[in-house]
């Protein structure tokens, strides 16, 4: 991966998927089947959140739509969570917080009245890369549990998405390319 950069990899933000603050979850899970439909490459899984202008406010991904709509999540506390999960400790916050447990007709009737403003990540200096950065870096932050996907900046414009699934892809690649 020596001398990939991440502006080589990213996905233009031209090309992502946007949805508004003002959407429903429901319209981030059409705009994103819409995508998948047309989509020839990786189908997107997240989608970047736009202001009234077009102009980048935030992002939604599978782990924020999972999380909206299994409000019991809130209750556990994040300092917990990160790091090296057991089973013992998801079996248990499972059942001492009622996940998962609302039938499925109950979980999409919640999802079409969420808003992407109340489900979407603000994203944080960790989020972000230039384009000038390199591969490395990006998996590097991967690996240590940056929210997905990073976005990728010029200046203060926001021009791209990194997905870990493209940086997987050309790890794949560069590793069946060597001569063993």
């Amino acid at each position: 991966m020596i001398d990939t950069f991440v502006k080589d990899v990213m996905i233009p933000i031209s090309r992502y998927v946007t949805v508004k603050k003002t959407d429903t979850l429901i319209d981030v899970l059409q705009a994103l089947d819409g995508a998948r439909k047309s989509e020839v490459e990786h189908a997107h899984r997240d989608a970047i959140v736009t202001d009234e202008n077009g102009e980048f406010v935030g992002k939604v991904t599978m782990l924020d739509i999972f999380k909206a709509l299994e409000p019991n999540y809130k209750k556990l506390d994040e300092r917990s969570s990160k790091g090296a999960l057991t089973q013992e400790f998801v079996l248990k916050a499972v059942k001492d917080f009622n996940l998962w447990v609302e039938p499925m007709q109950d979980v999409c009737s919640r999802g079409s009245h969420k808003f992407v403003s109340d489900v979407m990540h603000v994203p944080e200096g960790a989020d972000y890369m230039s384009g000038e950065d390199s591969l490395e870096l990006a998996l590097h932050k991967y690996v240590m549990g940056v929210h997905q996907p990073l976005i990728v900046k010029a200046g203060d414009a926001v021009i791209g998405v990194l997905r870990f699934g493209d940086v997987f892809e050309v790890t794949r690649k560069a590793m069946l390319a060597c001569p063993i």
